[in-house]
């Protein structure tokens, strides 16, 4: 018997929150890389295996980084008060929009380029700027609403983040100015806006890192 090697997995609230700064890591790599591999936003990409892919992978992102800012928040939930959770509860719900979308890009659109080419054409190019034929429902007040999420969530839980001070100050302020610097998109030509997505990338990658190694040992 050899009971002193024996070590017995205990879950605990700091093993869970370590959990979710890998993912974190893991959504800011994703995101980074699928800007660069994103097939074109055109009505012939979405029958490509390519493109059920991507959307996957997005989908899978999106679900990564709320799983992660979940944990950056409750990590810092006493610190960032009011503002804190302003932002959370906006950065948080652009992810699940972002989730709902690329789901709807993965397993609907595939199905109807032949029978409606023109929805297909213009919930693609929703953001491309593309103004469609046909009615697409809410689809158009959606995408700019998630974009404002976007910018006004992720500079707010940036700044609160940079005002706690439990993680590097410096990741807050970056998961800020990569929420505001999207709003560049207007003047750059899609799909060269596509490279304002890895200041994002890299600030969830920071704060995933962050909340990981505090808790290795």
């Amino acid at each position: 018997m050899n009971n002193k090697n024996d070590k017995k997995q205990v879950i605990t609230g700091k093993s869970l929150m370590r959990w979710t700064g890998r993912f974190a890591i893991l959504a800011g790599v994703i995101y980074i890389c699928i800007q660069f591999i994103h097939p074109k936003d055109h009505i012939s990409s979405v029958s490509t295996d390519l493109w059920v892919i991507i959307a996957c992978t997005t989908c899978m992102m999106s679900l990564f980084s709320l799983i992660g800012i979940i944990g950056i928040y409750t990590r810092q939930v006493e610190e960032t008060n009011w503002l804190g959770l302003i932002g959370f509860i906006l950065f948080s719900l652009f992810w699940l929009i972002s989730m709902i979308f690329s789901f709807i890009e993965a397993f609907i659109l595939p199905l109807l380029p032949t029978d409606a080419p023109e929805f297909v054409e213009g919930l693609v190019g929703i953001f491309a700027g593309t103004t469609s034929t046909v009615n697409l429902g809410v689809f158009p007040l959606l995408a700019p609403f998630a974009a404002i999420l976007y910018g006004l969530g992720g500079l707010l839980f940036g700044l609160a983040t940079y005002r706690a001070g439990v993680f590097p100050r410096m990741a807050g302020a970056l998961l800020s100015f990569a929420a505001v610097v999207t709003f560049a998109a207007a003047i750059i030509p899609h799909p060269f806006d596509r490279i304002l997505a890895v200041p994002m990338g890299l600030a969830l990658i920071w704060l995933g890192w962050a909340l990981w190694s505090e808790h290795r040992n």
